[in-house]
């Protein structure tokens, strides 16, 4: 039988950053989940003041920090109208009211606070009122994981105790989550209406160190979205002030063929050299020692969020995922790991176009998990280069050309990555698609993919070689974000030219990944480098059904094919290798293996090992 909360996976994605609004509250450590729930509360306390100026938008009230009123909460405002009257005794029992708009809390004083209109029915007035409303709270939870129900039942009891709340049954999330396909707010605000919610919490929960539990909670408003704030906590589950089942570090085994999976869930070889296929379609790879505990960590990219897994004797673990985004649109364009900054441990530099902008995040471990430590505007990448090690480099983004200037070097510097200077490159070479290699001569050859996927060996930038292969390779496509007339015909609501100008956007595809090593200890590299072969076919991926990974090494006059991987089940989306020591290297492929007009593709990792032979 399917499993409803995994299709939940597939729908929901939470913001992986916060907007400029949200006012992180760190990470805090908790004892039991009434702190989770003093904490969700304390957005909504029963507050009632008045309107004590007006300057435009911005407005000031009554009420401050010590009626329990935080930056970003929502106040509605309303202005009394005429009397209620008896209509026998014409005794006076009330007055009406008329809600005039809502405004946000910016900031806040003891006995005041300061606020900003965010909907506006009437113009406010000295003497309105701004209020939370004092009925209950329509809440949902939302589980981005399933490996800790009783949490979310816990959470979801003591919210409904408060008095303060009414839940939705977990049962009616899954159910309405099932059958959705949205990939935006718009599924926040479907949400809302069919429930008539007002806030849903998507919870993540994470094992920790220490028998803790890594939980972070996003609230939005169900009306439109808006993230209210994120609040991230540690359980301490040792307090003993919380009573749960020891944790498990991986789900038992599924035998549901539907091509989904549980977060957690143990994957075991089924063959030599190849892994179980992978529980969610990977485009991008990169490996490293993201601890610095010896361990090879596997981080994927499904092409909008990171996932990181360790290969244990039992199969594959995931220890990490990166939440979607409900708002942001998302699609990661490159993928790379390198000790840039210096401490032991490699970062994960991802490039990825957010909302038509292009922009580098990068993670590193830190503190026991993974968080982000830098962004970068525009394209990067780690390049390694003989005898100088490995380095970062990047380009910057324009909407109308998409790469613009010359790639520049980047160095680590008083704790944050810097710009420097411009790398010089041949002409017809960007910022993907090559390498610097030892080839024993006096400074190291550049190897490049043209635009007709041969391989050209520049020296000082000036092309000596060219390949008669081809070395078709996947790559990312992208669209181009319309400028000009384009644009303004984008946001035309007319579903025609809408149909009109998606027809037409243009595509840039990256370049696909060339890497080079020294796998016979000559001194000397091989450029590695991964080819897609096959008949085209409608339903085959880019037309290609399998492939061969080649190594091939400078004869002095030309690049020789020195070792070869035929018969690679599917096509090659990315590549890693790894030194072994003695000699010899580990090629890590993450292959896609066509389905056929009937099936799903299957995405796994293929590991294959070269010798040291001369």
């Amino acid at each position: 039988m399917k499993r409803f909360a995994v299709l939940f996976f597939l729908s929901v994605m939470l913001a992986s950053r916060a907007p400029a609004a949200e006012k992180s509250l760190g990470i805090e450590e908790f004892t039991s989940l009434n702190d989770f729930v003093q904490a969700i509360s304390s957005y909504f306390p029963k507050i009632q003041g008045v309107i004590t100026s007006v300057k435009g938008d911005i407005l000031s009230a009554s009420v401050g920090e010590q009626d329990g009123l935080k930056p970003g909460v929502i106040l509605s405002l309303w202005r009394e109208g005429k009397e209620i009257v008896h209509p026998e005794t014409q005794q006076v029992l009330g007055r009406m009211e008329e809600m005039i708009g809502e405004a946000e809390v910016t900031d806040v004083k003891e006995r005041s606070s300061f606020l900003k209109i965010i909907k506006k029915i009437k113009e406010p007035k000295q003497g309105d009122t701004a209020r939370i409303t004092p009925k209950k709270i329509n809440i949902a939870l939302v589980p981005l994981r399933i490996d800790r129900p009783e949490i979310v039942r816990g959470l979801a009891e003591r919210l409904q105790e408060t008095g303060r709340f009414t839940v939705l049954e977990n049962e009616k999330v899954i159910a309405f989550l099932r059958d959705k396909k949205q990939r935006d707010s718009s599924l926040i605000k479907d949400m809302g209406r069919s429930f008539k919610l007002d806030v849903v919490t998507a919870l993540e929960i994470y094992p920790s160190e220490r028998g803790k539990l890594l939980i972070t909670m996003r609230m939005f408003y169900a009306d439109d979205a808006r993230l209210i704030d994120t609040v991230t906590a540690m359980l301490d589950l040792a307090s003993k002030k919380e009573t749960f089942a020891d944790i498990k570090p991986f789900f038992a085994s599924d035998k549901d063929d539907s091509g989904f999976f549980s977060d957690g869930k143990i994957f075991t070889a089924e063959e030599k050299g190849a892994t179980k296929d992978l529980p969610f379609d990977a485009q991008l790879l990169a490996v490293g020692d993201l601890e610095g505990t010896g361990i090879l960590r596997y981080v994927f990219s499904d092409g909008a969020r990171l996932h990181i897994y360790r290969q244990e004797s039992a199969g594959w673990r995931e220890e990490w995922a990166e939440v979607r985004s409900f708002i942001d649109d998302v699609k990661h364009l490159h993928l790379d790991v390198g000790d840039i900054n210096g401490n032991g441990k490699p970062e994960i530099f991802v490039t990825a176009m957010v909302n038509e902008k292009v922009i580098s995040y990068v993670m590193e471990f830190q503190g026991g998990m993974y968080q982000r430590i830098a962004a970068i505007p525009g394209f990067v990448r780690v390049l390694k280069h003989p005898g100088k090690g490995i380095g970062l480099i990047g380009q910057s983004y324009n909407p109308v050309s998409f790469f613009e200037g010359k790639p520049r070097q980047y160095t680590w510097s008083d704790g944050r990555y810097v710009v420097g200077s411009e790398l010089a490159l041949p002409k017809s070479v960007g910022l993907y698609g090559f390498v610097y290699a030892d080839m024993g001569d006096a400074s190291p050859f550049l190897v490049a993919l043209n635009d007709a996927n041969q391989l050209v060996v520049y020296v000082h930038n000036n092309a000596i070689w060219k390949s008669a292969d081809k070395y078709p390779f996947v790559g990312v496509t992208v669209d181009k974000p319309l400028t000009g007339v384009d644009a303004a015909l984008q946001k035309d609501e007319r579903p025609d030219l809408q149909r009109l100008e998606s027809t037409f956007k243009e595509q840039v595809k990256l370049k696909g990944r060339i890497l080079a090593l020294d796998i016979s200890n000559t001194g000397r590299d091989e450029v590695i480098v991964a080819k897609n072969i096959g008949t085209p076919y409608l339903w085959y991926l880019l037309g290609y059904d399998e492939a061969e990974m080649a190594g091939l090494s400078w004869t002095g006059t030309r690049l020789d094919q020195r070792w070869t991987v035929k018969d690679i089940p599917g096509v090659v989306l990315d590549f890693h290798v790894q030194a072994q020591q003695g000699g010899g290297a580990q090629i890590i492929a993450l292959v896609n293996t066509p389905g056929g007009p009937f099936k799903k593709d299957r995405v796994k990792v293929m590991s294959y090992m070269t010798t040291t032979t001369k």
